[in-house]
Protein backbone atom coordinates (compact mmCIF):
# COMPACT_ATOMS: atom_id res chain seq x y z
CA UNK A 1 0.00 0.00 0.00
CA UNK A 2 1.25 3.54 0.77
CA UNK A 3 3.24 4.65 3.82
CA UNK A 4 3.54 8.29 4.87
CA UNK A 5 6.40 9.60 7.00
CA UNK A 6 6.95 13.16 8.23
CA UNK A 7 8.62 15.03 11.08
CA UNK A 8 7.28 13.42 14.25
CA UNK A 9 8.13 16.59 16.15
CA UNK A 10 4.85 17.90 14.74
CA UNK A 11 3.06 15.57 17.15
CA UNK A 12 4.00 18.02 19.88
CA UNK A 13 3.11 21.12 17.88
CA UNK A 14 -0.19 22.47 19.19
CA UNK A 15 -1.01 24.43 16.04
CA UNK A 16 -0.38 21.39 13.84
CA UNK A 17 -2.46 19.09 16.04
CA UNK A 18 -5.31 21.61 16.18
CA UNK A 19 -5.27 21.88 12.40
CA UNK A 20 -5.24 18.09 12.01
CA UNK A 21 -8.12 17.68 14.44
CA UNK A 22 -10.16 20.19 12.44
CA UNK A 23 -10.30 17.76 9.50
CA UNK A 24 -12.48 15.26 11.37
CA UNK A 25 -15.77 16.99 10.59
CA UNK A 26 -14.97 16.99 6.88
CA UNK A 27 -14.11 13.27 7.10
CA UNK A 28 -17.69 12.67 8.19
CA UNK A 29 -18.97 14.56 5.16
CA UNK A 30 -16.80 12.48 2.84
CA UNK A 31 -18.12 9.25 4.35
CA UNK A 32 -21.67 10.48 3.74
CA UNK A 33 -20.83 11.10 0.07
CA UNK A 34 -19.46 7.58 -0.27
CA UNK A 35 -22.43 6.01 1.49
CA UNK A 36 -24.87 7.88 -0.75
CA UNK A 37 -23.37 6.23 -3.84
CA UNK A 38 -24.65 9.06 -6.03
CA UNK A 39 -22.97 11.84 -7.96
CA UNK A 40 -24.32 15.03 -6.42
CA UNK A 41 -21.68 16.52 -4.10
CA UNK A 42 -18.56 18.29 -5.31
CA UNK A 43 -16.57 15.43 -3.74
CA UNK A 44 -18.41 12.78 -5.81
CA UNK A 45 -15.19 11.48 -7.38
CA UNK A 46 -14.76 9.40 -4.22
CA UNK A 47 -17.74 7.30 -5.32
CA UNK A 48 -15.89 6.13 -8.47
CA UNK A 49 -13.74 3.30 -7.01
CA UNK A 50 -16.82 1.26 -6.07
CA UNK A 51 -19.19 2.20 -8.90
CA UNK A 52 -19.90 -1.28 -10.30
CA UNK A 53 -22.18 -0.04 -13.10
CA UNK A 54 -19.32 2.11 -14.38
CA UNK A 55 -16.91 -0.83 -14.27
CA UNK A 56 -19.33 -3.05 -16.21
CA UNK A 57 -19.80 -0.43 -18.96
CA UNK A 58 -16.07 0.14 -19.31
CA UNK A 59 -15.18 -3.56 -19.33
CA UNK A 60 -17.87 -4.40 -21.89
CA UNK A 61 -16.72 -1.70 -24.30
CA UNK A 62 -13.05 -2.54 -23.78
CA UNK A 63 -13.74 -6.19 -24.60
CA UNK A 64 -15.53 -5.06 -27.76
CA UNK A 65 -12.33 -3.38 -28.98
CA UNK A 66 -9.59 -5.61 -27.59
CA UNK A 67 -8.02 -7.99 -30.10
CA UNK A 68 -4.61 -9.39 -31.03
CA UNK A 69 -4.60 -6.93 -33.94
CA UNK A 70 -4.77 -3.82 -31.74
CA UNK A 71 -1.60 -1.75 -31.86
CA UNK A 72 -2.48 1.79 -30.79
CA UNK A 73 -5.08 3.53 -28.66
CA UNK A 74 -4.98 7.26 -29.38
CA UNK A 75 -6.22 9.28 -26.39
CA UNK A 76 -7.23 12.77 -27.48
CA UNK A 77 -7.62 14.98 -24.44
CA UNK A 78 -5.87 17.64 -22.43
CA UNK A 79 -5.37 18.27 -18.71
CA UNK A 80 -7.66 16.12 -16.59
CA UNK A 81 -8.79 14.25 -19.68
CA UNK A 82 -5.42 12.58 -20.10
CA UNK A 83 -2.91 13.33 -17.30
CA UNK A 84 -4.14 10.62 -14.94
CA UNK A 85 -4.28 8.00 -17.69
CA UNK A 86 -0.79 8.96 -18.81
CA UNK A 87 0.50 8.80 -15.24
CA UNK A 88 -0.63 5.19 -14.89
CA UNK A 89 0.40 4.19 -18.40
CA UNK A 90 3.88 5.67 -18.09
CA UNK A 91 4.41 4.11 -14.67
CA UNK A 92 3.53 0.64 -15.95
CA UNK A 93 4.42 0.71 -19.66
CA UNK A 94 5.18 4.05 -21.28
CA UNK A 95 8.51 4.68 -19.60
CA UNK A 96 9.83 1.61 -21.46
CA UNK A 97 8.05 2.17 -24.79
CA UNK A 98 11.28 2.98 -26.65
CA UNK A 99 13.12 0.02 -25.13
CA UNK A 100 10.18 -2.33 -25.69
CA UNK A 101 9.18 -1.20 -29.16
CA UNK A 102 7.64 -4.59 -30.05
CA UNK A 103 5.25 -4.58 -27.09
CA UNK A 104 1.73 -3.78 -28.21
CA UNK A 105 -0.76 -2.24 -27.81
CA UNK A 106 0.48 1.20 -26.84
CA UNK A 107 -1.34 4.38 -25.86
CA UNK A 108 -0.53 7.53 -27.82
CA UNK A 109 -1.51 10.82 -26.15
CA UNK A 110 -2.61 13.72 -28.35
CA UNK A 111 -2.30 16.23 -25.54
CA UNK A 112 -2.09 19.57 -27.29
CA UNK A 113 -2.37 20.82 -30.84
CA UNK A 114 1.21 20.22 -31.95
CA UNK A 115 1.69 20.36 -35.75
CA UNK A 116 4.90 18.33 -35.47
CA UNK A 117 3.25 15.54 -33.43
CA UNK A 118 0.29 15.43 -35.81
CA UNK A 119 2.60 15.14 -38.82
CA UNK A 120 4.46 12.28 -37.15
CA UNK A 121 1.14 10.60 -36.42
CA UNK A 122 0.31 10.91 -40.11
CA UNK A 123 3.44 8.95 -40.96
CA UNK A 124 2.59 6.33 -38.33
CA UNK A 125 -0.92 5.99 -39.77
CA UNK A 126 0.62 4.91 -43.07
CA UNK A 127 1.94 1.77 -41.36
CA UNK A 128 -1.54 0.58 -40.31
CA UNK A 129 -3.01 -2.28 -42.28
CA UNK A 130 -6.59 -2.18 -40.96
CA UNK A 131 -8.82 -0.04 -38.71
CA UNK A 132 -8.79 -2.88 -36.14
CA UNK A 133 -5.23 -1.86 -35.30
CA UNK A 134 -6.32 1.44 -33.75
CA UNK A 135 -8.81 2.98 -31.32
CA UNK A 136 -9.43 6.72 -31.04
CA UNK A 137 -10.89 8.12 -27.81
CA UNK A 138 -11.94 11.76 -27.86
CA UNK A 139 -12.27 12.97 -24.27
CA UNK A 140 -13.69 16.32 -23.23
CA UNK A 141 -15.88 16.85 -20.18
CA UNK A 142 -17.49 19.96 -21.63
CA UNK A 143 -17.41 18.62 -25.16
CA UNK A 144 -16.08 21.94 -26.42
CA UNK A 145 -12.33 21.95 -25.74
CA UNK A 146 -10.67 23.63 -28.73
CA UNK A 147 -7.37 21.72 -28.63
CA UNK A 148 -9.12 18.37 -28.26
CA UNK A 149 -11.59 18.87 -31.09
CA UNK A 150 -8.90 20.23 -33.43
CA UNK A 151 -6.75 17.15 -32.79
CA UNK A 152 -9.77 14.88 -33.23
CA UNK A 153 -10.70 16.29 -36.61
CA UNK A 154 -7.13 16.12 -37.90
CA UNK A 155 -6.51 12.59 -36.61
CA UNK A 156 -9.80 11.21 -37.97
CA UNK A 157 -9.19 12.88 -41.31
CA UNK A 158 -5.69 11.41 -41.43
CA UNK A 159 -6.98 7.91 -40.72
CA UNK A 160 -9.92 8.29 -43.11
CA UNK A 161 -7.59 9.34 -45.90
CA UNK A 162 -5.38 6.31 -45.25
CA UNK A 163 -8.25 3.81 -45.13
CA UNK A 164 -10.17 5.40 -47.99
CA UNK A 165 -13.28 6.74 -46.23
CA UNK A 166 -14.44 8.25 -42.95
CA UNK A 167 -16.94 5.43 -42.46
CA UNK A 168 -14.05 2.99 -42.07
CA UNK A 169 -12.66 4.72 -38.97
CA UNK A 170 -15.80 5.97 -37.16
CA UNK A 171 -16.58 2.52 -35.66
CA UNK A 172 -13.16 2.75 -33.99
CA UNK A 173 -13.99 6.08 -32.28
CA UNK A 174 -15.21 6.41 -28.68
CA UNK A 175 -16.47 9.69 -27.22
CA UNK A 176 -16.09 10.17 -23.46
CA UNK A 177 -17.93 13.26 -22.26
CA UNK A 178 -20.79 14.61 -20.13
CA UNK A 179 -24.17 13.27 -21.20
CA UNK A 180 -25.55 16.76 -21.69
CA UNK A 181 -22.68 18.01 -23.86
CA UNK A 182 -22.87 18.78 -27.58
CA UNK A 183 -20.16 16.18 -28.15
CA UNK A 184 -22.38 13.50 -26.57
CA UNK A 185 -25.30 14.46 -28.79
CA UNK A 186 -23.32 14.68 -32.02
CA UNK A 187 -21.42 11.47 -31.33
CA UNK A 188 -24.75 9.73 -30.77
CA UNK A 189 -26.12 11.10 -34.03
CA UNK A 190 -23.11 9.63 -35.85
CA UNK A 191 -23.56 6.28 -34.14
CA UNK A 192 -20.26 6.50 -32.28
CA UNK A 193 -19.60 4.52 -29.14
CA UNK A 194 -19.96 6.70 -26.04
CA UNK A 195 -19.10 6.54 -22.35
CA UNK A 196 -20.58 9.09 -19.95
CA UNK A 197 -18.78 11.18 -17.36
CA UNK A 198 -20.34 11.86 -13.99
CA UNK A 199 -21.43 15.50 -14.00
CA UNK A 200 -19.99 16.78 -10.67
CA UNK A 201 -16.61 15.04 -11.16
CA UNK A 202 -14.02 17.54 -12.37
CA UNK A 203 -11.35 16.55 -14.86
CA UNK A 204 -8.47 16.49 -12.38
CA UNK A 205 -10.45 14.07 -10.18
CA UNK A 206 -11.62 11.87 -13.08
CA UNK A 207 -8.79 9.35 -13.50
CA UNK A 208 -10.90 6.54 -11.98
CA UNK A 209 -13.84 7.32 -14.27
CA UNK A 210 -14.18 6.17 -17.89
CA UNK A 211 -11.54 8.80 -18.72
CA UNK A 212 -8.80 6.57 -17.35
CA UNK A 213 -10.41 3.16 -17.02
CA UNK A 214 -11.41 2.65 -20.66
CA UNK A 215 -8.09 3.39 -22.40
CA UNK A 216 -6.16 1.46 -19.75
CA UNK A 217 -8.48 -1.55 -19.97
CA UNK A 218 -8.04 -1.81 -23.74
CA UNK A 219 -4.27 -2.23 -23.45
CA UNK A 220 -4.39 -4.85 -20.68
CA UNK A 221 -4.09 -2.79 -17.50
CA UNK A 222 -5.72 -4.44 -14.48
CA UNK A 223 -8.34 -1.79 -13.74
CA UNK A 224 -9.96 -4.01 -11.09
CA UNK A 225 -6.75 -3.91 -9.02
CA UNK A 226 -6.46 -0.17 -9.71
CA UNK A 227 -9.93 0.42 -8.27
CA UNK A 228 -9.34 -1.94 -5.35
CA UNK A 229 -6.24 -0.01 -4.30
CA UNK A 230 -8.20 3.24 -4.52
CA UNK A 231 -11.15 1.85 -2.56
CA UNK A 232 -8.98 0.51 0.27
CA UNK A 233 -7.02 3.76 0.49
CA UNK A 234 -10.28 5.71 0.44
CA UNK A 235 -11.40 3.92 3.60
CA UNK A 236 -8.28 5.11 5.41
CA UNK A 237 -8.60 8.62 4.03
CA UNK A 238 -12.08 9.29 5.37
CA UNK A 239 -11.41 7.96 8.85
CA UNK A 240 -12.05 10.07 11.95
CA UNK A 241 -8.90 8.47 13.37
CA UNK A 242 -6.35 11.00 12.19
CA UNK A 243 -3.51 8.61 13.08
CA UNK A 244 -4.55 6.40 10.13
CA UNK A 245 -5.96 9.06 7.82
CA UNK A 246 -2.96 9.63 5.55
CA UNK A 247 -4.71 12.25 3.40
CA UNK A 248 -5.65 14.39 6.40
CA UNK A 249 -2.11 14.08 7.73
CA UNK A 250 -0.36 15.05 4.49
CA UNK A 251 -2.79 17.91 3.83
CA UNK A 252 -2.12 19.24 7.31
CA UNK A 253 1.65 19.01 6.80
CA UNK A 254 1.27 21.05 3.60
CA UNK A 255 -1.03 23.60 5.24
CA UNK A 256 1.19 23.86 8.32
CA UNK A 257 4.31 24.69 6.34
CA UNK A 258 2.37 26.91 3.95
CA UNK A 259 1.45 29.00 7.00
CA UNK A 260 5.21 29.32 7.59
CA UNK A 261 5.86 30.65 4.05
CA UNK A 262 6.44 27.35 2.21
CA UNK A 263 4.73 28.42 -1.02
CA UNK A 264 6.21 25.63 -3.20
CA UNK A 265 5.56 21.91 -2.92
CA UNK A 266 8.31 20.02 -4.73
CA UNK A 267 7.35 16.42 -5.47
CA UNK A 268 10.65 14.55 -5.70
CA UNK A 269 10.24 11.15 -7.37
CA UNK A 270 13.07 8.65 -7.12
CA UNK A 271 11.59 6.22 -9.66
CA UNK A 272 11.74 7.94 -13.07
CA UNK A 273 8.72 6.09 -14.44
CA UNK A 274 6.63 8.12 -11.98
CA UNK A 275 7.41 11.49 -13.57
CA UNK A 276 3.98 11.64 -15.25
CA UNK A 277 2.41 10.91 -11.87
CA UNK A 278 4.05 14.11 -10.71
CA UNK A 279 2.60 16.00 -13.66
CA UNK A 280 -0.87 14.67 -12.81
CA UNK A 281 -0.42 15.89 -9.23
CA UNK A 282 0.82 19.24 -10.50
CA UNK A 283 -2.58 19.88 -12.09
CA UNK A 284 -4.41 18.46 -9.08
CA UNK A 285 -2.73 20.87 -6.67
CA UNK A 286 -2.43 23.83 -9.03
CA UNK A 287 -6.11 23.93 -9.96
CA UNK A 288 -7.44 22.85 -6.58
CA UNK A 289 -5.84 25.35 -4.20
CA UNK A 290 -4.56 28.07 -6.52
CA UNK A 291 -7.50 30.44 -6.10
CA UNK A 292 -8.19 34.14 -6.33
CA UNK A 293 -11.05 34.01 -3.83
CA UNK A 294 -11.63 32.19 -0.55
CA UNK A 295 -14.72 30.15 0.35
CA UNK A 296 -16.01 33.23 2.15
CA UNK A 297 -15.64 35.40 -0.95
CA UNK A 298 -12.53 37.35 0.05
CA UNK A 299 -9.81 38.04 -2.52
CA UNK A 300 -6.85 36.03 -1.22
CA UNK A 301 -4.77 34.89 -4.23
CA UNK A 302 -4.01 31.68 -2.36
CA UNK A 303 -1.98 28.75 -3.56
CA UNK A 304 0.95 26.41 -3.26
CA UNK A 305 3.01 26.04 -6.44
CA UNK A 306 3.58 22.35 -7.28
CA UNK A 307 6.82 21.31 -8.96
CA UNK A 308 8.18 17.94 -10.09
CA UNK A 309 11.74 16.69 -9.61
CA UNK A 310 13.43 13.38 -10.42
CA UNK A 311 16.12 11.71 -8.36
CA UNK A 312 18.87 11.55 -8.94
CA UNK A 313 18.71 13.57 -12.18
CA UNK A 314 17.56 16.82 -10.60
CA UNK A 315 20.01 16.63 -7.73
CA UNK A 316 22.48 17.61 -10.45
CA UNK A 317 20.28 20.35 -11.92
CA UNK A 318 18.38 22.10 -9.13
CA UNK A 319 19.75 20.39 -6.01
CA UNK A 320 21.97 23.40 -5.38
CA UNK A 321 18.92 25.68 -5.41
CA UNK A 322 16.89 23.37 -3.19
CA UNK A 323 19.60 22.90 -0.57
CA UNK A 324 21.21 26.33 -0.71
CA UNK A 325 18.47 28.64 -1.95
CA UNK A 326 15.42 30.20 -0.30
CA UNK A 327 13.58 28.09 2.27
CA UNK A 328 10.22 28.49 0.62
CA UNK A 329 9.51 24.82 -0.13
CA UNK A 330 7.96 21.74 1.41
CA UNK A 331 9.30 18.64 -0.34
CA UNK A 332 7.41 15.39 -0.80
CA UNK A 333 9.76 12.49 -1.54
CA UNK A 334 8.17 9.53 -3.37
CA UNK A 335 9.91 6.17 -3.79
CA UNK A 336 9.44 2.43 -3.98
CA UNK A 337 12.13 -0.01 -2.95
CA UNK A 338 10.75 -3.02 -4.82
CA UNK A 339 11.88 -3.43 -8.41
CA UNK A 340 14.07 -5.52 -10.65
CA UNK A 341 17.81 -5.34 -10.12
CA UNK A 342 21.22 -5.46 -11.76
CA UNK A 343 24.69 -4.94 -10.29
CA UNK A 344 27.85 -3.07 -11.13
CA UNK A 345 30.55 -5.65 -12.03
CA UNK A 346 33.13 -6.57 -9.42
CA UNK A 347 36.32 -4.50 -9.50
CA UNK A 348 38.16 -7.24 -11.40
CA UNK A 349 35.56 -7.10 -14.21
CA UNK A 350 35.11 -3.34 -14.47
CA UNK A 351 36.38 -1.29 -17.39
CA UNK A 352 37.29 1.64 -15.13
CA UNK A 353 37.84 0.01 -11.72
CA UNK A 354 39.84 2.89 -10.25
CA UNK A 355 37.01 5.38 -10.77
CA UNK A 356 34.56 5.51 -7.84
CA UNK A 357 35.70 2.15 -6.44
CA UNK A 358 32.91 2.13 -3.83
CA UNK A 359 30.35 1.14 -6.50
CA UNK A 360 32.15 -2.10 -7.44
CA UNK A 361 29.84 -5.07 -6.96
CA UNK A 362 27.01 -2.87 -5.68
CA UNK A 363 23.45 -3.44 -6.86
CA UNK A 364 21.84 -0.56 -8.75
CA UNK A 365 19.07 -0.61 -6.13
CA UNK A 366 21.62 -0.24 -3.31
CA UNK A 367 23.15 2.79 -5.03
CA UNK A 368 19.73 4.37 -5.57
CA UNK A 369 18.73 3.67 -1.97
CA UNK A 370 21.90 5.35 -0.74
CA UNK A 371 21.15 8.39 -2.91
CA UNK A 372 17.56 8.52 -1.64
CA UNK A 373 18.58 8.20 2.02
CA UNK A 374 21.46 10.62 1.56
CA UNK A 375 19.17 13.21 0.01
CA UNK A 376 16.67 13.01 2.85
CA UNK A 377 19.49 13.36 5.39
CA UNK A 378 20.87 16.37 3.55
CA UNK A 379 17.45 18.02 3.65
CA UNK A 380 17.08 17.25 7.36
CA UNK A 381 20.55 18.63 8.10
CA UNK A 382 19.63 21.81 6.23
CA UNK A 383 16.39 22.09 8.25
CA UNK A 384 14.28 21.83 5.09
CA UNK A 385 10.76 20.50 5.73
CA UNK A 386 9.79 17.31 3.94
CA UNK A 387 7.60 14.24 4.07
CA UNK A 388 8.07 10.87 2.41
CA UNK A 389 5.57 8.68 0.59
CA UNK A 390 6.66 5.06 0.10
CA UNK A 391 4.86 2.82 -2.39
CA UNK A 392 5.03 -0.90 -1.75
CA UNK A 393 5.71 -1.45 -5.45
CA UNK A 394 4.71 0.08 -8.78
CA UNK A 395 1.62 -1.80 -9.91
CA UNK A 396 -2.05 -1.09 -10.53
CA UNK A 397 -3.10 -1.63 -6.92
CA UNK A 398 -0.50 0.73 -5.45
CA UNK A 399 -1.01 3.35 -8.15
CA UNK A 400 -4.74 3.34 -7.45
CA UNK A 401 -4.02 3.78 -3.74
CA UNK A 402 -1.64 6.68 -4.41
CA UNK A 403 -4.06 8.46 -6.75
CA UNK A 404 -6.92 8.22 -4.26
CA UNK A 405 -4.66 9.29 -1.39
CA UNK A 406 -3.65 12.43 -3.25
CA UNK A 407 -7.19 13.30 -4.41
CA UNK A 408 -8.43 13.04 -0.83
CA UNK A 409 -5.43 15.04 0.35
CA UNK A 410 -6.44 17.88 -1.96
CA UNK A 411 -10.00 17.88 -0.65
CA UNK A 412 -8.72 18.29 2.92
CA UNK A 413 -6.15 20.88 1.86
CA UNK A 414 -8.84 23.05 0.27
CA UNK A 415 -10.75 23.01 3.54
CA UNK A 416 -7.64 23.89 5.54
CA UNK A 417 -6.77 26.74 3.16
CA UNK A 418 -10.41 27.91 2.97
CA UNK A 419 -10.66 27.62 -0.83
CA UNK A 420 -12.85 25.63 -3.21
CA UNK A 421 -10.91 22.52 -4.27
CA UNK A 422 -13.29 21.74 -7.13
CA UNK A 423 -13.68 24.79 -9.35
CA UNK A 424 -11.22 26.47 -11.73
CA UNK A 425 -12.79 29.76 -12.87
CA UNK A 426 -9.56 31.37 -13.99
CA UNK A 427 -8.77 28.57 -16.46
CA UNK A 428 -11.55 29.93 -18.64
CA UNK A 429 -9.68 33.21 -19.14
CA UNK A 430 -7.21 31.80 -21.69
CA UNK A 431 -10.01 29.92 -23.46
CA UNK A 432 -12.01 33.12 -23.91
CA UNK A 433 -9.03 34.97 -25.40
CA UNK A 434 -8.10 32.03 -27.65
CA UNK A 435 -11.61 31.88 -29.12
CA UNK A 436 -11.59 35.62 -29.69
CA UNK A 437 -8.35 35.33 -31.66
CA UNK A 438 -9.57 32.37 -33.72
CA UNK A 439 -12.82 34.13 -34.58
CA UNK A 440 -11.04 37.38 -35.42
CA UNK A 441 -12.79 39.34 -32.69
CA UNK A 442 -9.74 39.98 -30.52
CA UNK A 443 -9.36 43.68 -29.76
Amino acid sequence: MVVLDYDKALQNDENFQSMLASTVQYSGHLRNVIESGVYIAAESSIVLPTDEALLEKVQALAEHYKSPALRYHVVIGIGGSNLGTKAIYDALYGYADVLESARMPKILFAETTSPDWLQMFGRLAQTLESPEQIIVSVISKSGGTSETLANFEIIVQTLAAHFGETAAILPRVVAITDEDSALWEQAGALGLQRLPLQLPVGGRYSVLSAVGLFPLATIGCDIVALRRGAAEMRTLCVSDDTSENLAAQSATVLAHYHSKAAVINDNFFFNPQLESLGKWYRQLMGESVGKQDSLSGETVHAGITPTVSLGSTDLHSVGQLYLGGPKDKITTFVYTQKHGDVAVPAASDRVLPELVPIISGKKASDIMQAIFDGTRLAYANAALPSMTVMLDTIDEYNLGAYLQFKMNEMMYLGQLMNVNSFDQPNVELYKIETKRILTGTNS
